[in-house]
């Protein structure tokens, strides 16, 4: 593929699936259930088998996602694996919601009740539903939905709140963006596949929070921490701006408006999609940094690969609504950053981060917070962006 030519469809579901296998070959527990997500770069497990949350959603997420791309049945066994480790171990039977990690085997090892993984065992819950069209997953993912809004969102102010004891006391009532973010991906996909008015509601509800709550005063970028009345939680985040988390922002809100059908959102979409091009980019590697100040001033120049995953998913979304050259050079630009540069050729998947000079700063390929969800989630959306009869309307 030439730089600045695009990945065809059939190319961008070869190269998904391949990586995939990855994961299918080397982080599937058969003994214990769920996934070993912790990985080195050949695929060898290292650590206990802790198993998060967070991983196991993300992974069930991305297998559902082989099985709608394919409805080959072996995917489709891999997403029941997943759906049945969330369910039967890491589900509170006692106070509700999902346990935060549990030991490889299963067994509680913090059983706070975190809103960011609850919007991931959503998600992943309403995606596998859909894939494999299980009514009583679909149902669980409302239940689930109806759950984190009752115990952990703010009535009085908005947003999810961080977390809870397992039996539901206050812990951390401050606020992120990823986590109101990452609750509109469960929001949208209750909403669309299980036909709930109270989730397309609440996708409306969290869109404004995100556009109207955590904006810098300078209107031109959203901010990352919180304190429970939304003040900035600077003593956290240095002030410092996520381009990943803002290109992510400007993703969601605008894939929000489209489901919702409106125009509301779309302003403050442009906005920080047009910050992360000016103060983000990063012309010799092709790719966004890290992490700037609210001026814009670069701090943290490492390239990461799930920045890139949300910029595939922006840019790709903006070339389909606007047809303008300039968002398709940028998203053949890191199309090609991806497919040359992160993507490991011996082993296959990506290196997660990579230096300065574009080398990676280490080689494993899972850990408790990298596994297959974020670049299998961004290849879909590209490919149904660019080749699809209309863009994706739906997280």
């Amino acid at each position: 593929m030439s730089e600045m030519s695009l990945p065809s469809a059939q190319q961008i579901k070869t190269h998904v699936l391949r990586n995939l296998q990855f994961w299918a070959e080397h982080a599937v527990d058969r003994e214990h259930g769920g996934f070993w997500t912790h990985l080195n770069r050949d695929g060898s497990r290292y650590g206990d088998g802790q198993k998060f949350l967070v991983m196991q959603a993300r992974m069930t997420y991305a297998f559902a996602i082989a099985a709608l791309w394919t409805g080959d049945s072996a995917w489709r066994e891999l997403v029941e694996h997943g759906v049945r480790f969330l369910q039967e171990k890491m589900h509170d039977p006692k106070c509700g919601g999902w346990f935060w990690t549990v030991s490889r085997e299963g067994e509680l090892t913090n059983g706070s009740k975190m809103a960011y993984g609850h919007a991931f065992a959503v998600y992943a819950l309403a995606c596998a539903g859909h894939a494999i069209h299980d009514d009583v997953l679909l149902h669980d993912a409302e239940e689930g939905l109806h759950w984190m809004h009752e115990h952990l969102w703010d009535a009085d102010r908005g947003g999810y709140v961080q977390s809870l004891t397992r039996c539901l006391f206050p812990l951390d009532n401050t606020k992120r963006l990823d986590t109101q973010l990452h609750s509109m991906e469960a929001a949208s996909a209750v909403s669309a596949f299980c036909g709930s008015p109270f989730a397309g509601e609440h996708l409306r509800e969290l869109a404004q929070v995100v556009a109207m709550r955590t904006l810098h005063p300078n209107g031109r970028c959203a901010r990352e921490w919180f304190l429970n009345d939304w003040s900035e939680n600077v003593d956290a985040t240095g002030g410092n701006v996520s381009i990943g988390h803002n290109l992510e922002a400007a993703w969601f809100l605008r894939v929000a408006g489209l489901q919702l059908n409106t125009e509301q959102f779309a302003p403050v979409a442009d906005t920080l999609l047009r910050f992360c091009l000016q103060h983000g980019w990063d012309d010799k590697r092709e790719a966004f940094i890290q992490t700037v100040t609210p001026e814009g001033e670069p701090v943290n120049r490492h390239i990461i690969y799930w920045t890139q995953g949300e910029a595939l998913g922006a840019l790709s979304l903006w070339w389909r609504l606007t047809g303008e050259a300039g968002y398709r050079e940028r998203l053949a630009q890191v199309c090609h950053t991806m497919l040359k540069r992160f993507h490991d050729p011996e082993y296959g998947e990506y290196f997660e981060t990579l230096d300065e000079n574009g080398q990676p700063t280490h080689t494993y390929k899972g850990s408790a917070w990298k596994a297959a969800y974020h670049l299998t989630q961004a290849w879909w959306h590209v490919a149904g962006n660019l080749y699809g009869q209309e863009a994706r309307k739906v997280l």
